[in-house]
């Protein structure tokens, strides 16, 4: 088949777009896009070009901008533009910068294509481009997930030219006699995909001369991999997981029929929750009780279930509230553990992260919270006078930062009991004639 041919005959098997939709195609005037877009006029599509100025590359950006119009002016289509201060946007928003520019681009196009009428919106990306994303996702260490390369569909965006090969576009574009601007920094190893494409890729090219073909054959087993994989996470699920308006509950003695994937299982459920890996990894064995919380979901080990609720708009990681009985408190920067006592010891470990309460003093529930001005507490050594944590803070020479990640544990009536990690208050110490007691110990992650 033809070049052409092959861009149809995958458009019309992969059922990308019906032969009437309005197509806006992303074109930076790169070889890559300026070719899709002859491809698309000579296939007759409706399409109009839409380009992106990052402002990255200096003089060059304008001329990238300019030679894209003009591109559109002799094919006679539509042309539509923008332009980014894109390192600023990158330093706000922290981010790298080519994943600014990727958000960027993509929350222009789709508000272009809606605002235009567009059915789709096409990018140029092809086979190397695919094979490139699988080995800096690898690299990066994403799941079975980020091993598919470029999906030839992600919501409204579609990617015809995906199972054609970089060196077959570049041979039809010449001889086709068109023209495109050469963007400099391909040609450097400044960013990551660049370094697979100039050291990486030739070397397993040299093992296996067919080797994108190969990668093509293997990302598509990926893929079908992956379908088994969802398949069997939706089996399982209907089996474990009892999900209502209020709750998700996940069944303990069911799940442990799935021994040598449970933390997999838990992974998938819970992560869109918002709890991180190291969370959901101790969730299994953690003691009933405990409790876990991300940004706005929270999570029970009870007995015969792991219970998962959303919380209210209070920032957990800013304040949480300890009941009665709870054994474990997990938050993203370590995990509290609570122990009831009816022996007092008559010695105490050299560990600032552990503490001895007076349980005849204490009273649930507790609250961890970060400081705030005009708390006050009497530290245990002070001869029971009062003190500003802002004194005490000061005298300890803590950042602004430090100060913001303390953590003050209060009794029920809003008194502070402990400065996790450095001072008890002289109220709740142990005496003499102290006979039960709570310890508390403070695991960071």
């Amino acid at each position: 088949m033809s070049f052409l041919q092959r861009i149809q005959h995958f458009i019309t098997t992969q059922k990308l777009f019906a032969a009437d939709a309005r197509l806006l195609v992303a074109v930076s005037g790169g070889v890559d896009s300026v070719a899709l877009s002859h491809a698309g006029v000579r296939l007759g599509w409706d399409i109009g070009l839409a380009h992106c100025n990052f402002q990255l590359r200096g003089p060059d950006s304008d001329a990238d901008a300019k030679f894209v119009q003009a591109l559109a002016q002799e094919l006679g289509l539509p042309f539509y533009q923008t332009t980014f201060e894109t390192l600023a946007f990158a330093e706000t928003q922290q981010m790298s910068i080519q994943m600014a520019a990727r958000a960027l681009r993509y929350d222009w196009l789709e508000s272009t294509r809606q605002a235009q009428g567009y059915d789709w919106i096409v990018t140029a990306h092809h086979r190397n481009d695919s094979i490139e994303t699988f080995f800096y996702n690898f690299a990066k260490g994403a799941g079975l997930r980020g091993l598919q390369g470029i999906p030839v569909r992600n919501g409204r965006v579609v990617r015809p030219l995906l199972p054609i090969d970089k060196n077959d576009i570049l041979d039809w574009a010449q001889a086709e006699n068109l023209r495109w601007r050469e963007d400099a920094s391909n040609a450097e190893d400044k960013y990551a995909r660049n370094k697979i494409r100039h050291h990486i890729m030739p070397v397993l090219q040299e093992l296996n001369p067919d080797f994108e073909q190969t990668a093509t054959d293997n990302l598509q087993r990926l893929r079908e991999a992956l379908a088994l994989y969802e398949l069997g996470l939706a089996q399982a699920r209907a089996q474990i997981v009892v999900e209502t308006d209020a709750q998700l509950r996940i069944d303990l003695s069911k799940l442990s029929h799935y021994q040598n994937i449970t933390n997999t299982l838990l992974y998938e459920w819970l992560h869109p929750y918002g709890f991180h890996a190291r969370q959901i990894a101790r969730m299994p064995t953690a003691a009933t009780g405990a409790i876990f919380y991300a940004s706005a979901h929270r999570l029970l080990v009870d007995r015969a279930h792991l219970i998962l609720e959303k919380q209210a708009p209070a920032a957990p990681q800013q304040r949480a509230t300890i009941p009665a009985g709870t054994a474990e408190l997990h938050l993203d920067v370590g995990y509290f553990t609570f122990s009831y006592q009816t022996q007092c010891p008559k010695t105490f470990p050299d560990d600032s992260f552990i503490v001895y309460l007076n349980a005849e003093k204490l009273r649930f529930p507790l609250t961890l919270r970060h400081w705030q001005a005009g708390d006050y507490f009497y530290p245990l050594g002070l001869s029971g006078k009062r003190q500003k944590l802002q004194d005490f803070f000061t005298n300890l020479k803590l950042s602004r930062f430090e100060k913001e990640h303390v953590w003050l544990l209060c009794t029920a009536d809003g008194a502070i009991c402990w400065v996790v990690g450095h001072r008890l208050d002289e109220r709740y110490k142990i005496t003499a004639d102290t006979k039960t007691c709570w310890v508390i110990h403070f695991q960071k992650s």
